[in-house]
């Protein structure tokens, strides 16, 4: 039974992971996503490998990534528009094989020796200004293909894969770079990219009826879609609540290398343990999406929510700050696995509480705002941590602690 047909029949029995899985488009949408986000994840590392090799200077690496990623954030309530403009697939099709075309531009003018760093960074800000298309627009396809009920698997099974290849991105992108080369590196990417493009394009037609082109001015719309997620008291609410569980986690991406290297006094060890104590935190942020799927279900999305939030807290402080690496790790792991409740909890809560013809500019609006406590956590967390790492840790689980709160007292029980 596919999950249209089990949607259709109103049945109560919950689908599982399998029958998700296996319904109408979803593998497709699975695998471009997979595709799309292993690449991305990649180029970052790749770019910065690539720049300090080829041009030895750590500020041309540093605004690399700059031009990589700060335009798409700023573009993104406009591309929420273009969503709903051309249709989320074609939008989707678009971003990624143009992303195909610029990568494979950046790696061949370099083999040609003919790429400064002006060239690079106007190359990887028109990379930058389509990817919004890709991050907002899958995850705004996921809702078509399953029924309501099966959100929550759906997303689950989306994260999980995040989560993974959050971890083995950069891994694989720094082996293929000292084994093969930073170029063809670049070339690998656009071929990730063009694959995402190809899994897209397979999808057929049947729920696509829903990506039917909007006609409307681009600024009026993106405006429209900030609005909207103003006064909608669900959307708002999860906006504030999840900025500021971004700036803990903002927070701990400082945190935890100063503890660690402060805790072992050689920087090479610091290097290698706070990698793997990262990857232990996706693999278990893996994990805990899996669960969030069979666990979370309309109606208990606040709860889980808050409940998971606060626990998180607690791993941070005071199991994160008991002053050993078994201790970080341990606190870290449940971190990240109740990050994979969280993220599931929002993502169901968001697409049950939005009207379709609002998701495409709901779900870019979103991530750009969700996402703007984390450099305020950055940026904390340095200034923290420099005194005191017991401080910065008892910080972002006080901030962790306030996400619960306004999700608690903000998120409306009931539309």
């Amino acid at each position: 039974m596919t999950a249209s047909s089990a949607g259709e029949s109103g049945t109560a029995t919950p689908l599982s992971y399998w029958q998700v899985f296996t319904s109408r488009n979803v593998p497709q949408l699975l695998l471009a996503a997979s595709f799309s986000r292993l690449a991305g994840s990649m180029l970052l590392f790749a770019v910065v490998l690539y720049v300090i090799a080829e041009f030895g200077s750590a500020s041309i690496a540093g605004l690399g990534a700059f031009f990589l990623t700060l335009p798409g954030f700023l573009v993104s309530p406009v591309a929420g528009a273009v969503l709903d403009r051309l249709g989320v697939v074609r939008a989707v099709v678009l971003d990624t094989l143009s992303s195909a075309v610029l990568i494979s531009l950046v790696a061949v003018l370099s083999v040609l020796d003919t790429l400064r760093p002006p060239v690079l960074f106007a190359l990887l800000t028109l990379y930058s200004l389509t990817s919004p298309l890709t991050s907002g627009g899958i995850r705004t396809l996921f809702p078509r293909f399953v029924p309501e009920a099966a959100y929550d698997k759906a997303n689950a099974l989306d994260l999980s894969t995040f989560s993974v290849i959050d971890v083995v991105g950069p891994l694989i992108a720094g082996t293929l770079v000292a084994w093969i080369g930073p170029d063809p590196t670049l070339l690998c990417v656009a071929v990730m990219y063009a694959l995402a493009s190809a899994s897209i394009a397979l999808l057929r037609e049947g729920n696509a009826g829903a990506d039917a082109p909007v006609r409307q001015h681009l600024l009026r719309a993106a405006g429209e879609g900030i609005v909207h997620l103003v006064r909608n008291p669900t959307l708002r609410a999860l906006a504030v609540s999840y900025s500021v569980y971004q700036a803990a986690s903002g927070m701990l991406v400082v945190i935890v290398p100063v503890a660690v290297g402060r805790w072992l006094g050689d920087a090479d060890a610091t290097e290698r343990y706070v990698g793997v104590l990262w990857a232990g935190a996706g693999l278990a942020g893996a994990v805990g999406a899996l669960i969030a799927g069979r666990l979370v279900g309309a109606g208990r999305e606040r709860s889980s929510m808050v409940a998971a939030t606060l626990v998180g807290a607690v791993a941070i402080f005071p199991v994160s700050a008991l002053g050993s690496l078994v201790t970080l790790g341990a606190g870290l792991a449940l971190v990240g696995l109740t990050e994979g409740v969280v993220n599931v909890s929002l993502l169901s809560l968001r697409q049950r509480r939005t009207e379709p013809a609002w998701l495409g500019r709901i779900m870019t609006v979103s991530i750009s705002v969700n996402l703007m406590g984390f450099p305020v956590g950055t940026l904390l967390g340095g200034l923290v941590v420099s005194h005191s790492v017991t401080a910065a840790l008892a910080l972002a689980a006080a901030l962790a602690v306030g996400s619960a709160a306004f999700a608690h007292f903000l998120i409306p029980r009931e539309v």
